[in-house]
């Protein structure tokens, strides 16, 4: 079995360094990385480069001459690691790190599985094992703890979905559905992916008996909390437009005009003025078929 580890630098290269590091310390380190940088600050990739400079760690990199965001920055490393014949490929957070046993254990895992299979995430006191799809809201959450009935939940409940911030994912799901929808740019793109693997049959399971640890980084909060909810918005509305069953597609229109006339309201009263400025910009992106990366100054 090749397997490739997929992860993306923007401006977060200790976050990354420190992952690498866990991944160079492997006990079995038969697989390569794919790091894809997202056009990050010349200081920061200088950072990056010179470690990769003296790893042991098996690393490639990517610098893309723009930011692609999680969706695109990711298919970048998924097209080259389908090009050096990897079968399966991991998908990781910048900011998680692993146990030296990791991969060791994980690979058994693989094997016997196929489509898509989440490795759960612990952040701090808590862990999470997958995400929960609610229709018609803004952020997603993540289910936490009590392990054992994830794998259930997966196979009979299509609201459960595996975390993008570490999913493995088969060759073969690629040729079925695709790559990770790059409309999103961040957030919700993982939701997508595992709705409509499902809807082919692509089979969805937890490896509960693993772990990696994740610290979830600044590195978007970088781009400001108003800018943030702009994203998530607009698509949270294109999500429920696109992946709703026919009375949510229905439904996601009067929602909208419900978030409109709520962060109006806000703006007049100067209730978090800020915040809701951005929610209504979101909500016209999404009106205006306005997708992909958001760019401040174009405003």
């Amino acid at each position: 079995m090749r397997l490739a580890i997929i992860t993306i630098n923007y401006n977060g290269s200790e976050s990354t360094i420190k992952l690498l590091n866990s991944l160079a310390g492997q006990t079995d380190n038969d697989f390569r990385v794919f790091i894809i940088d997202n056009a990050s600050e010349e200081t920061d990739f200088k950072l990056l480069s010179n470690f990769l400079r003296v790893t042991t760690c098996d690393a490639i990199t990517f610098r893309n001459i723009e930011n692609l965001g999680f969706s695109g920055g990711n298919n970048v490393g998924i097209k080259e690691a389908l090009k050096n014949g990897a079968d399966w490929m991991l998908i990781l957070n910048n900011d998680t790190w692993t146990e030296n046993d990791f991969i060791a254990q994980l690979k058994p895992i693989l094997t016997s599985s196929e489509g898509i299979v989440g490795v759960p995430l612990v952040e701090g006191a808590q862990t999470a094992y997958c995400g929960k799809i609610k229709w018609l809201k803004s952020m997603f959450q993540h289910e936490q703890n009590n392990s054992q009935i994830h794998n259930y939940k997966l196979q009979i409940n299509s609201k459960f979905y595996v975390i993008g911030g570490a999913m493995a994912i088969h060759k073969d799901v690629f040729e079925k559905i695709g790559l990770l929808d790059e409309k999103y740019f961040l957030y919700f793109e993982d939701a997508d992916f595992c709705i409509r693997a499902r809807c082919v049959n692509i089979p969805l399971t937890i490896a509960e008996n693993i772990i990696i640890y994740h610290n979830p980084s600044s590195t978007t909060k970088k781009l400001g909390s108003p800018f943030l909810l702009r994203y998530h918005y607009r698509n949270a509305l294109y999500f429920n437009w696109k992946n709703g069953p026919w009375y949510i597609k229905l439904l996601v229109w009067p929602w909208s005009w419900i978030v409109i006339l709520k962060q109006i309201f806000k703006v007049m009263t100067h209730h978090n003025r800020e915040w809701s400025v951005a929610i209504l910009k979101g909500v016209f992106d999404f009106y205006k078929n306005k997708m992909g990366r958001i760019v401040k100054v174009s405003d």
